[in-house]
Parts: structure tokens; sequence; C-alpha cells
């Protein structure tokens, strides 16, 4: 497959070289509607250069020619070319290059660092901003739109910045400050000289950071053009961000919700990822699942063979036809357990991350979720003065509220405080030994290590602890349970190392999942690391984030029909296996759909009950 695909764009490429090698085409802007380069059926890449790489592998006809074959498998259908970094911008240098590129059937975008030497700008210093806003005025006379490398922020502390503070926080300093300098510095300079210019602000990847270093998603978003997301995980536990793999998929989905309208992609990167295939394809996948208008690649120089990281790129580039393959098969809308993340919000670090690749699909919002059956609330969503009342307000409609234990805690001057009674909380405990109790059932489990949790006791009644882990001298609660006004109240106690959540044993997570069963109509039964997507109504794809081959099942409440289920990736039929209800217990019968998943493996199951169904 790989050799078609590079045979195919080396003779498209030769096929336009020669207008490359007459020399400069006199052209300014994007070019002509619909001249772009053939991509993929159902995605479309872009490949971002930066400066120092434009220097080295674009600016001779040589050493452009082998880089654009070099990469050519990836298909990309836009070039983002950045300005320098560094002093002024070569206006009559890029305005050259981007010729080039459109020549050749290239979309062209310009990008630009707000940044200066050394670091992210002082938005008190004329001198940076005097620096900024000739940088503005000079891409804006080379390109119809412009991207915003992520470095906006602001993280300065000098004099004037203090001064400038006040008593406000910085979050509230650097937001306000960022939203005025950045129109006034940025904005409106470009469309001075080019006023139909699109400027894209690209969101890093860092949220939780967000707020106390400037970004505002939801203002900034109204106030550019257009926007992109940073769904940069790289490697899952040694890079010094920790970001889980899922989060990637979180953030498309909730940042793009300020106005979908407005999201041009997802930005992805192979820094410092040496020797992390199956990380690096991870990312492209969350993409891929999100359903992103278009994913960048930053950066084109980071995957060329001359890069530092490149050795990631063979296995990506084996997997483009995949990607391709599985984005259209995606049947139907995406859906999800409400999680409430309200913008701006701060709070359990990325935890939106670790309980989708626990194997909860979460769907995130901006606006708090009143009608669905069930929804998750975080510390993010104490951003919301009018938290309780509304959590209250959905236990009086019938509707449950899951809740991590931190944002209990942080509930205890509300009428929340009334609903547990609790013994002497503090403190952390340690075990491997784990109570499951469904209805009037205990069942333990063990696993082949201790796990630590925050210390959570409760008295015997009302019985609350769904999930404990046990000692000998008391079960504390992980996952707490109780009926509370007309709906159920569930609590989440998070181990103090968030990412052993997916290390848990697989009856315990299993159990977590199954407060959701009403809400999606399905849950994930087996071991973490596994994460869950669902399209439409009988659409499910399952990925394998382990180093692991797994087991896992979809598993329904009921019926469901006893053939006709596929896996639509390898084209596999899957077997379905009946489960009577349990003696003593609110657990009825249910129907398991169960397949195994090879490390980093993703697969479609398609069921057989949904009308029209591929």
């Amino acid at each position: 497959m790989q050799s078609v695909i590079g045979t195919v764009f080396v003779q498209n490429f030769m096929g336009l070289l020669m207008m490359l090698l007459i020399g400069p085409v006199s052209l300014v802007g994007q070019g002509k509607q619909g001249e772009t380069r053939p991509g993929w059926s159902h995605l479309k890449y872009a490949l971002y250069f930066t400066y120092p790489e434009i220097e080295k592998l674009l600016l001779d006809t040589a050493s452009m020619r082998e880089t654009m074959e070099y990469l050519g498998p990836v298909r990309p259908e836009r070039m983002y070319l950045e300005c320098t970094t560094r002093g002024d911008v070569n206006v009559t240098q890029m305005k050259d290059l981007a010729a080039r590129f459109r020549a050749l059937g290239f979309r062209v975008s310009g990008a630009m660092v707000p940044n200066v030497p050394g670091g992210p700008i002082c938005y008190n210093n004329p001198d940076h901003l005097a620096q900024l806003e000739r940088r503005s005025r000079a891409v804006a006379q080379v390109f119809d739109e412009v991207i915003l490398d992520d470095w906006l922020f602001t993280v300065c502390t000098c004099e004037k910045c203090v001064a400038g503070r006040g008593k406000s926080t910085w979050a509230d300093y650097r937001t306000k400050l960022i939203l005025e300098k950045s129109k006034k510095y940025i904005i409106d300079p470009a469309r001075e000289v080019h006023p139909g210019i699109r400027i894209i602000i690209k969101y890093p990847n860092w949220y939780e950071g967000h707020r106390d270093n400037g970004y505002d998603v939801l203002n900034e978003t109204h106030q550019f053009d257009a926007m992109a997301v940073g769904i940069e995980t790289r490697t899952r536990a040694t890079h010094d961000q920790h970001i889980p793999i899922y989060s990637g998929y979180v953030f498309q989905k909730w940042w793009s919700g300020v106005d979908p309208a407005k999201w041009v992609g997802s930005w992805l990167d192979n820094y410092t990822m040496q020797g992390q295939d199956n990380d690096y394809v991870a990312q492209v996948w969350q993409a891929v699942l999100a359903q992103s208008p278009e994913i960048i690649l930053w950066s084109g120089g980071h995957l060329h063979h001359t890069g530092p990281f490149s050795d990631v790129y063979p296995h990506f580039r084996e997997m483009l036809p995949e990607f391709d393959r599985v984005a259209g098969m995606l049947n139907g809308p995406s859906r999800g357990v409400p999680m409430y993340l309200p913008y701006g919000s701060e709070g359990e670090y990325n935890i939106f991350g670790y309980l989708g690749m626990a194997g909860i699909p979460i769907a995130p919002v901006g606006q708090f979720p009143a009608e669905s059956q069930n929804a998750i609330f975080t510390r993010h969503s104490l951003r919301d003065p009018g938290l309780a009342d509304k959590m209250l307000a959905r236990l009086r409609a019938g509707h449950d509220v899951f809740m991590t234990w931190e944002l209990f805690c942080k509930l205890g001057d509300t009428e929340f405080r009334n609903a547990l009674n609790l013994i002497e909380p503090g403190g952390s405990v340690s075990s491997s030994e784990f109570r499951m109790r469904v209805g009037w059932n205990d069942q333990i489990t063990k696993s082949d290590r201790p796990f630590v949790f925050p210390r959570v006791a409760t008295t015997t009644w009302p019985y609350a602890r769904e999930v404990a882990v046990v000692r000998e001298d008391n079960d504390f609660g992980v996952l707490l349970s109780v009926k509370y006004l007309n709906g159920t109240l569930r609590i989440l106690n998070m181990p103090e190392n968030s990412y052993d959540l997916l290390r848990l044993p697989a009856p315990v997570l299993t159990m977590i999942r199954r407060s959701f069963g009403g809400e999606l109509g399905v849950h994930l039964a087996g071991p973490g690391g596994v994460a869950m997507y669902l399209f439409g109504t009988g659409q499910y794809v399952l990925y394998n984030m382990n180093d692991e081959t797994v087991t896992v099942s979809l598993r329904f409440d009921g019926k469901v029909s006893e053939s006709g289920w596929r896996e639509l990736v390898h084209e596999r039929l899957l077997a379905v296996s009946g489960h009577k209800p349990q003696e003593h217990s609110e657990v009825g019968a249910y129907s398991d759909v169960t397949l195994t998943l090879t490390p980093f493996e993703i697969a479609i199951v398609q069921s057989p009950d949904v009308p029209g169904a591929r």
C-alpha cells in the first residue's frame, strides 16, 4: 500500500515540478477557489513548517523537492508557513515561497509565533508590542489567513505587570490584558494591511493553566476569526505535562463547542517522541474520532528524516490509509455522558482524560446539563456559582448526579453535606482488596498491588459504599451511591495517583462504568486503558491504549440480537453471550458482545438492531 501511495504522489509532484523550477509565480493571496491538491477521501492534513525548517528544507529548489517527496504520502492539502521568530519578517522571501507552494496546488496559510527571543511576550513592554505589530503587518502582506502558534500567553511578573494586576488574580488580569493587546497589536494592524485576513488562534494543550497565563477560550474564540485545538498529548507517562491520550479528544469536543463554525482543525506534534510510535498515532486517532476538520502536523521538519524525532514517521505513514478508512466508517453523531466543564474552569488535573481512558465516553459541555439522565461534575464545575442549586434541581427532577470526591468536599456548606454520614474524613488509605456491593450481594476482588485513596469512611446506614477498598479495620469508599430526593447521587473517590484509575481491577472499573448504563444504553466491561466512543445509536468504537492485548465486552441490559454483530475494521463477526439476573440483586439479565484487542488496536462494533446499519 505504501509504495503505491508514494508512487502516485511522486508522479503528480513531478508533473507540477516544472512550475516550481521556472521560478517565483506572481501570486498574492490564497489563489482561486478549489485550487487544492487531491488528498484523502475523509480526512484533511496540513503541514506546519517552522522558520528554521523553511530555511533548511524549503528555500532552494532541490531541498524543497526532496522534502515534499519524502512527506508526500501524507497528502497534505495545506501548508502553514511560519515567519521568523527573530527580527523582522522577510516579506519578499515569504511571498516567493508561498507562491511556489500555490503553484503546486497547495492551499497556503501563514503562521506567526507571538513571542520574543527567550520566551513569552510582556504585554506591558513597548518594544515587545512594537515587534508584535510589525510581524502582524508583515504576514498580512503575504497571506489571507494566519495561525498563531500557542505563545500568545504571558508569564511576566515585571514591575509593570505586578502593578497592573493590582488586587486582581493573575488569571483575571492576564486574560483581560491579552484580549485587549491581541486585538490592538495583532488583529487590528493585520486588518489595516489586509481587510479580509482571517486570524486563527491556536490553544495549547495545557488547559489547566490557560486562565493563569492569559488564555480565555470563550472570549478569545469570539474575538478571533477561527480557532485550532492543541491535542499534543505526546508520551503518556514521561513527558513533563503528563496528559492522558483521551484528553485530546475532550479538548476538541469541548473547545469547539464555543462556536463549531470557527473550528478549523486540531494540532499535534511529535516533539520529544523518539521511539513512541503508538503514542504518536494515538494522537492522530483522537483527531480522527473527534472528526476534526483538519489535522495539522507540527511540524514538517520534525517528521522529515533529518528531524530529531522523525522515527515515528514510518509507522504514521503506514497507518494513513487506515485513518482515512476508519474516518469513512463513522456513522452518526458522537455521544457520551455530559460532563460539566465551564469555560475558564480549573479542577482535578485532566480528570476528563482519565475517565475517558477508563472506558467512560465523555461529552464535555460548557453549559449546565439539565436534561440528561446522568451527568458528571468535577471541581471544574465550581466555576458556576449556582452549581449546588442546579445539581439539587437535577435530583428533584429525577435525574442523577455523578461527582468527584474533591467536588463533594468543596460543597460542605451546601445541602450536599447532608447526603452522607461520614466518619472522621481525612488522610489516606492503602489496600489491594476491593468489595463491590450489588443489592444484597457482595463480591471481593483483589489486585496484584495496593492502591492509595483518600480516606472516606461512612456509617453503615445509609449504605453508600457501592465499591470500597477493604482493610481489617474498615471499608473505605471508592464509589459511593445514595438515593437523594428523586434521583441518585454517586461520588467517585479517585486514587491519589490519577493514572491508577486505569489500573484498578476490571470488576471495579466495570462497576464504576455501570453508573452510566442508563444514560448510554451500554457500558464497558473489562480492564482500563480502553476508551469507548459512541456514534449514532448503534456504533461503538473501542481503542486499546494499553501495551498488552486485552479482552473487553460491550454490556447491554436485557437481551440483544444474538447474531449479526460485526466488527467493521477487521471484518469479523462477534459472539453474544446472555446472562441471567443475579439473585438478591437489582442487576437483571444482560448481554455481552465480546472482543479481543491487541495493543493500540482500534475496532468499530456495529449493532444489527439499528435500521440502515452498515
